[in-house]
Formats: structure tokens, C-alpha cells, sequence
């Protein structure tokens, strides 16, 4: 029997069973007529936790069950069989998740291992293949700082006697400015491909494996400089398969703060696995995005959402990637 895999990538979007991150609201308003957060103090979340699942619903709110049905359904669209995910709570909450909403196409296997983010979003996995081993690298550091944001959460796997590995990653956002939180992400990339050469040796390319998740920076043609992540993508031991998609058809995030679009959520496959799979495209699912995508005055950058898009609405801010792989 042939061994064949389909693996996707999804940043679900604030998967999460606890508190309001925006803190508290106080009685002052910015400048556009906004009220004004305030973080909760260290003591304040203790108190807030201090019976377990009990908690202050003054602090807390759980996500809406439409927007999680949203999500649900964008996942299962993608027909995986392997799903490396980003912003999970814990293992408790994909666990329920994967329960209550993905119901009859709930996966057989969930893994999250808590990483390095302050605010708890962390990196895992569903699968429907059995999970061989798994290994954390949340612990690498370089100098007194530890290297990745979140984890690269890294999987293997044996799917008809033939080996595949998975590197979950979910990278530094630019969120505080692309060049300013550049460095984080050149050095999220550098300990990835060290990863690489210390598990399968210099040509690591010859070997099955996928690097995937949000890695949060992208490349420009002539200005490859400014990426982040610009010695992953030109290392030439592993392919970003979403350029074989037209140009125009590669975006899997849109940015309202400057209304663009572009790839952050990546599947990085081997040079042996892209190069067995040369004709193979991805596939990017972008019915549960917001309807913010659409632009006036623009082609529609989605043709089609799944119903219950409306308003805030939405499966999540990212598009999941999948592809199909013969190993």
C-alpha cells in the first residue's frame, strides 16, 4: 500500500477556555472615543483561577460557540490527516474541542506541550495517524533569551513504514514592527535549520519531513533583506510548495492595518518529499476568513465564505495550508 499523508497548517485564532486578554476596563477613552484596558495584575489573575476551572466570568469569557463551529468546519474542510495548529490554550481545551466541535470528524490524537508565550498560546497537533515520538525545543536558547516565541514542537510519525517528521512552529509576530522583531525570527530560523542538521545530518533535505505553522514574516523579490525568515526559505534543502500557487493566489493572511495580503502560514516540505510530489498543489482554505478581506474598488479576495461570515464573525484571521504528500 502506498504511503500517502495529507498535512495542514492553521493558526485557529485565540483557541481558547479563559480570560479576556484586552484586561480591564477603566473610565478613560483614546483619542478615537475607545475605552481604555488596563492589565490585570499578577495577583488579580491568581485570584481569578484560585478554584481551578472555577473562575470570574468578570475576567474570563469562553469563545462564542459560532465562531468555534466556524473554525470546526474550516479544518474540517481541509480534510487532513495531520493538522499542526497555533494559538491552543492547552491540550485540555484542544482536547475539548476537538470533542464538542469537530464531533463525527473529531481526530484520534491531540498533543499540546505548554510553551514559552507569556499569554499561553501555544503550538499542536491532531492527527489521525498514530503520533511515533515527539520532542519539544521550547528550551533552546541563545545566550540568557530562550530562541522560540511559542515551541517548535516536533513530531514523528510512520505511515505505512515509511518515516515523516513534523516542526510545528509558530514564529515572533511583527506586531511591535516587521524590522524591529526581525532579529527574533532570523534567529527562530537559524535554530530550526541547527534542528535539522542535528537530527538528520548536512543534506537533511534527503530526508521526509515538513517544517509548517505561522512564521509570521514573508519574502519580497528583490527585497529578501528585510524577511526574517529569508535563510529558511532560500536554505534550498526544503520548498515552500504555496509558490507553486499563481503569485496573486499565495496570500494566507490579510492585514487591516494596511489592508495587504500576504503568505505567513507556511509548509515548508523537503527537497526529497517536494521533489516526489513535484506536480502536487496546496491548497489554501479561505472561506472562514473575515469579511474584511474583501476590499472596495478590489477583486474579491474571496469568492465564497461558509455561511454564519458576518460581522467580527470568523473562523479565524489565518488560512489553513494543506497538502497531499506520497512519502
Amino acid at each position: 500500500m502506498a504511503a500517502q499523508v495529507t498535512v495542514a497548517t492553521f493558526n485557529a485564532e485565540n483557541l481558547f477556555t479563559r480570560y479576556n486578554f484586552k484586561g480591564k476596563k477603566t473610565n478613560r477613552k483614546d483619542a478615537k472615543g475607545k475605552w481604555i484596558y488596563s492589565p490585570h495584575t499578577p495577583k488579580e489573575l491568581a485570584n481569578a483561577v484560585k478554584d481551578g476551572f472555577i473562575h470570574d466570568t468578570q475576567l474570563f469569557k469562553k469563545s462564542l460557540k459560532p465562531i468555534r463551529g466556524l473554525t470546526a468546519k474550516t479544518i474540517r474542510a481541509v480534510k487532513a490527516d495531520i493538522v499542526g495548529l497555533q494559538e491552543i490554550e492547552n491540550l485540555d481545551t484542544l482536547k475539548k474541542f476537538n470533542r464538542e466541535y469537530l464531533k463525527s470528524g473529531k481526530f484520534k490524537y491531540q498533543m499540546v506541550i505548554d510553551g514559552n508565550d507569556n499569554r499561553y498560546i501555544d503550538v499542536g497537533l491532531l492527527s489521525n495517524i498514530p503520533i511515533d515520538a515527539i520532542r519539544t525545543h521550547q528550551f533552546v536558547r541563545k545566550g540568557r533569551s530562550k530562541t522560540f516565541a511559542r515551541d517548535c514542537l516536533e513530531a514523528h510519525f510512520i505511515i505505512n513504514g515509511k518515516p515523516l517528521a513534523l516542526f510545528v512552529n509558530h514564529f515572533t509576530s511583527m506586531m511591535r514592527g516587521r524590522s524591529k522583531s526581525k532579529y527574533r525570527r532570523v534567529g527562530q530560523s537559524e535554530a530550526i535549520l541547527q534542528i535539522l542538521k542535528d537530527r538528520f545530518g548536512s543534506n537533511f533535505g534527503k530526508k521526509n519531513f515538513v517544517i509548517l505553522g505561522d512564521l509570521n514574516d514573508y519574502l519580497v523579490p528583490g527585497k529578501e533583506n528585510e524577511s526574517g525568515i529569508r535563510t529558511l526559505l532560500q536554505s534550498g534543502q526544503m520548498e515552500n510548495v504555496v509558490d507553486r500557487l499563481p503569485a496573486g493566489d499565495r496570500w494566507t493572511h490579510y492585514y487591516k492595518g494596511d489592508k495587504s495580503y500576504h503568505q505567513l502560514d507556511y509548509l515548508l516540505v523537503s527537497s526529497a518529499l517536494a521533489k516526489k510530489n513535484k506536480n502536487v498543489l496546496p491548497v489554501i482554505e479561505r472561506r472562514g476568513q473575515p469579511l474584511r478581506v474583501n476590499q472596495k474598488n478590489k477583486p474579491p479576495a474571496v469568492q465564497k465564505f461558509f455561511p454564519g461570515i458576518k460581522g467580527k464573525a470568523k473562523a479565524s484571521d489565518h488560512c489553513p495550508v494543506a497538502i497531499t504528500l506520497k512519502l
